[in-house]
């Protein structure tokens, strides 16, 4: 088993809004970034390599949108990646601990929509 840790502030120190076209730091950037790590981590098919762990580490920047964090997670299951990949993403968020069940919910309402 290989532990896999995205810390986000190092791509993302200021998250801005929904789309790329709003700004910089978009949640669309962040769920291209996400999505080609998770990629690289489970194969084009998202079905190798089941066994890794992927850590996504939230802390450490300005602050999250809910407009980012919906494109980010939400934006996954909308992109294809298997919900049960997304739902096994650990999520850190010591800072905004509140922050791991909005995520939850993003993630579940995009499902519940397929």
């Amino acid at each position: 088993m290989k532990n896999n840790t995205l810390k986000i502030v190092d791509k993302f120190p200021y998250p801005g809004s929904r789309y790329k076209r709003l700004g910089p730091q978009s949640g669309e950037e962040f769920k291209d970034y996400l999505y080609k790590n998770l990629k690289s981590i489970y194969g084009a098919e998202f079905n190798k390599n089941l066994d890794n762990i992927v850590l996504i580490d939230l802390d450490g920047t300005q602050g999250y949108g809910s407009s980012f964090l919906e494109e980010g997670f939400g934006g996954l299951i909308r992109s294809g990646v298997p919900y049960k990949l997304v739902k096994s993403l650990r999520i850190k968020t010591e800072e905004e601990p509140e922050l791991y069940e909005e995520i939850q919910e993003y993630i579940d309402d995009e499902y519940s929509k397929l």
